[in-house]
């Protein structure tokens, strides 16, 4: 759990439209009245997973930053051996890393960890290619291992999808804003700055117990 509390994010259930169904004849036509509701956010967030078709459904779940990486190499592994050694297709396949806890700026682009310094510098989060804080999310840009296709837009390319936890982005808007500052602001920042792929999760253990209620496999990453 995050150190600080965050407050819990909880769904509306859908407002029922209802009316009895009212029959009128015209023209020997039975009319009934159209039964319209909007989708509730938690019937949304269950839609967002179960678009994903593939039968072979895992979710790597990391939640430090040292687990990010893994989990990337994680996703490219099932995806290159499934297809080496078992003939599957990019269509047989869903696949989500999830970036939640202290792993939730990997979620972020470049721009955001430009911009938040103080981010990343929480969470020591080291670029390989310089040995200093990073100043970009060197996973949409380096190999992990340099092993092909083991970065985010390899896996994106192959129709891995990302989950980001709203939780930790709300915590570490809070800690960028202090006392003073727009936490909300820069909350809605972060949101909008997702890398390509991604979807804002209420919490990153929401997303988790959401892809296991619909099928997929839970992995650990670290």
């Amino acid at each position: 759990m995050l150190q600080s509390p965050v407050p819990r994010r909880s769904f509306l259930a859908r407002l029922a439209v209802g009316g009895a169904a009212l029959g009128a004849a015209v023209g020997g036509t039975a009319l009934l009245p159209a039964i319209a509701g909007a989708a509730s956010p938690g019937e949304e967030l269950d839609a967002w997973f179960r678009a994903m078709k593939g039968p072979n459904k895992v979710i790597y779940d990391c939640v430090g930053a040292a687990g990010a990486p893994d989990a990337v190499l994680f996703a490219r592994n099932i995806i290159k051996f499934s297809a080496d050694k078992l003939g599957t297709k990019d269509a047989d396949m869903s696949v989500i890393v999830s970036f939640r806890h202290f792993a939730t700026p990997f979620g972020y682009n470049d721009d955001m960890w430009a911009k938040y310094q103080p981010m990343v510098e929480m969470l020591q989060i080291d670029d390989p290619a310089t040995k200093k804080r990073a100043a970009r999310n060197w996973l949409l840009h380096d190999l992990v291992f340099g092993e092909a296709g083991a970065n985010l837009p390899g896996l994106r390319g192959h129709g891995v999808n990302f989950a980001v936890c709203g939780a930790a982005t709300e915590f570490f808007a809070k800690q960028l804003a202090g006392p003073n500052g727009d936490a909300k602001k820069i909350e809605a920042e972060l949101a909008a700055n997702l890398i390509p792929g991604a979807k804002m999760m209420p919490a990153g253990v929401v997303g988790v117990q959401r892809a296991q209620k619909v099928g997929f496999a839970y992995t650990y990453a670290g």
